[in-house]
């Protein structure tokens, strides 16, 4: 399960690079650092299960287990349990709508700062990261999932029925940051 997500956040991640270095219609060593800061953005936001296993859930058996494989260096058993276990992580900080908003306004900062291209990459691929994640929960049926990790954090609002506004909504700005990052 977790090799075909891999698989399907590079392809997308590949897909929207491509788009844009060929939009930006220029060969130069620049690309480099728009691929370099592309590739890691779109793993970048996996450290949230690390967090979850080592500091926001230690008690949790899985975490138990994950101690165990990181003492003894089994990376490899590491990725196996990361497998197993990452559809039960909820509750990831990185995997909110808080930390999306924050995230669209420091690309915007990036993008508009004349910043570097690899940061300007990394920003974005953590963003398209994240749509990736709720577009594909959203069309799949798994609403009430979706909405449970992005709004945990914010309580007594039936977020459901908000739930394609912010889609939209998040959606259309990173489109429009894509056009300044372009």
């Amino acid at each position: 399960m977790l090799r075909s997500e891999i698989a399907s956040h590079l392809l997308i991640a590949f897909i929207y690079f491509l788009v844009v270095s060929l939009w930006r219609w220029e060969l130069n060593f620049n690309l480099f650092w728009l691929w370099t800061g592309g590739f890691l953005g779109t793993f970048l936001l996996d450290l949230d299960h690390l967090l979850y296993w080592f500091f926001s859930h230690p008690e949790k058996q899985d975490s138990q287990y994950a101690k165990v494989l990181l003492k003894t260096r089994n990376y490899r058993g590491m990725y196996a349990l990361l497998q197993r276990t990452h559809q039960a992580h909820t509750r990831l900080t990185f995997h909110t709508a808080l930390f999306q908003l924050v995230l669209l306004a420091l690309a915007f900062y990036v993008l508009t700062s004349g910043g570097s291209l690899f940061g300007s990459a990394l920003v974005m691929a953590m963003n398209l990261h994240l749509l990736k994640d709720e577009w594909f929960d959203y069309l799949s049926g798994k609403r009430e999932t979706l909405a449970d990790w992005l709004f945990w954090q914010i309580k007594g609002v039936a977020v459901e029925k908000y739930l394609r506004l912010y889609l939209a909504g998040v959606s259309a700005v990173f489109l429009l940051l894509s056009l300044i990052l372009v």
